[in-house]
Parts: C-alpha cells; sequence; structure tokens
C-alpha cells in the first residue's frame, strides 16, 4: 500500500497506526472454488450477505484460505457513481 493507513475507532479522530507492511489491498475479480464458496455464501444469513465489503468476505468467514496475487493498479472499479463519472471523464466517453 501506499497510502498512510489509520484506524479511528470513531470516525473522528486517529486512535493508531496501522502496519503498512502487514495490510494489503483487493481488486475484483477474484477467484474462488465455485462449489466451496456458494456453500460459505449459503452459511450466511440474509443481514450477513446485505453487509458483506467484498466478495472474499464470505470465504474468510468460512475459513477458506485466500492466496494473495499481485494486483494492477491501473485495474479500474467502478463502485460507485463517482467512479462511474471519473472513468467517463478520463476516457472523453460523453
Amino acid at each position: 500500500m501506499k497510502d498512510t493507513v489509520y484506524y479511528s475507532e470513531d470516525g473522528d479522530k486517529i486512535t493508531s497506526l496501522l502496519k503498512r507492511e502487514s495490510l494489503v489491498c483487493g481488486q475484483a475479480p477474484e477467484v474462488f472454488a465455485y462449489g466451496k464458496y456458494f456453500k460459505a455464501n449459503q452459511r450466511l444469513t440474509s443481514d450477513q450477505l446485505l453487509n458483506i465489503s467484498g466478495s472474499s468476505e464470505p470465504a474468510i468467514l468460512a475459513g477458506m484460505s485466500i492466496q494473495l496475487v499481485d494486483g494492477e493498479e491501473t485495474n479500474y472499479k467502478i463502485t460507485t457513481k463517482e467512479d462511474l463519472m471519473r472513468f467517463v471523464e478520463e476516457r472523453k466517453l460523453v
């Protein structure tokens, strides 16, 4: 990770620093063994499914081993309306 990452317990003040060398960023797409991943998702409650923060979360909660591979910084993920607008603007698609 390039950014300095902080932990804030209250969302207002920095509570502590995190070791950058121990942190990794995730990128889509992710790949899972279908059967195991499907079962991991089936075990989740409706509330858990609605509150997952990424595709790896069901696998982690199910105790699946997840291998890290190098990503690509130019990978462009569109998650928010702002992401889409930036993508369109950068590529002059309008």
